[in-house]
């Protein structure tokens, strides 16, 4: 483990709009400035000396940033500086996103969720961050914004390589959009972990399923992974295995199989490849059953 030193000295700027946020970090070099949202994981960063930049922008303040918002076709809205508290709070996500508020309530303990953001929780490229598997079998869409306009693409395509995102120097992660919910659907998140609640995910499943009028057969799986390669990824062809197919233990099998496949997880002093190679084919199994069991248990009330 790396020493936790003081931290280095730094200017803070704390703007109001994100008209100025965009502003303060065009035109910079790319060390210079650091963005600030809940600050869990970047005050870290800052006193181990992983990054030492002269200004700190602080977005605590730009209140365009904070928001769950519905959308007229039955989606949702969720600004970048929305607090994990927050989106706990919210009923739309506990009513019809159940895997992001499952998921919300499984990182840290109440003190972190006050402060921790939706935002700080994806940008930061952390390979073990929960959020970003939850979102990612919602079929997210982030936008990003600049001085030059803004942009939008899904979230399985922001993470090119460990440790970092496809957003320009210039580009600040502003908003989450969740398509509505098919009927027939579910997900869930599980994770393993040495300490309940207050320690970092080891392995991360994401899965959710939608299910044909049948009630068995899966039109669509997504299964999104948190510490299984060094990012936060998709496994679209183990997705693949289950599609059109009756559910099954034999092939639910060949999923976790397949996904193992595509993974790559590191070794590292939590735990070695092997052991979370283990991890991801129990708990893509049980996150598919459950997601299974709670999207057939609807057949009778829609």
């Amino acid at each position: 483990m790396t020493y936790l030193r003081r931290l280095p000295k730094f200017e803070y700027v704390g703007p109001r709009t994100l008209t100025e946020v965009c502003s303060l970090i065009s035109g910079g070099a790319p060390d210079d400035a650091m963005l600030l949202a809940g600050g869990t994981d970047a005050i870290l960063q800052m006193r181990r000396r992983e990054r030492v930049p002269r200004r700190v922008i602080g977005l605590k303040g730009v209140a365009e940033l904070d928001f769950v918002r519905e959308q007229a076709d039955g989606g949702l809205s969720i600004g970048a500086m929305t607090t994990l508290h927050s989106l706990l709070s919210a009923p739309a996500i506990r009513q019809r996103y159940a895997i992001l508020h499952e998921t919300a309530a499984q990182i840290g303990g109440p003190e972190l969720r006050n402060i921790a953001t939706i935002g700080g929780n994806i940008a930061g490229a952390l390979p073990c961050a929960d959020l970003p598997p939850a979102l990612m079998t919602l079929d997210a869409q982030i936008k990003l914004s600049s001085h030059r306009g803004e942009r939008w693409m899904p979230l399985r395509d922001f993470f090119p390589e460990f440790g970092r995102t496809v957003a320009q120097d210039d580009e600040l992660l502003s908003e989450i959009k969740l398509p509505r919910p098919a009927p027939y659907s579910a997900g869930t998140y599980l994770k393993f972990h040495d300490r309940q609640s207050m320690d970092m995910t080891v392995v991360g499943v994401g899965a959710f399923v939608v299910l044909d009028d049948d009630g068995r057969t899966v039109r669509e799986l997504r299964l999104a992974y948190a510490n299984g390669a060094p990012t936060v990824f998709r496994a679209m062809k183990a997705e693949a295995v289950l599609c059109g197919q009756l559910f099954g233990e034999k092939v639910l099998d060949a999923v976790a199989e397949a996904a193992c496949s595509e993974s790559s997880p590191r070794t590292s002093w939590r735990a070695n490849a092997g052991y979370r190679l283990s991890l991801i084919r129990a708990l893509t199994k049980r996150a598919i059953r459950r997601s299974w069991q709670s999207a057939s248990s609807q057949k009778g009330t829609k």
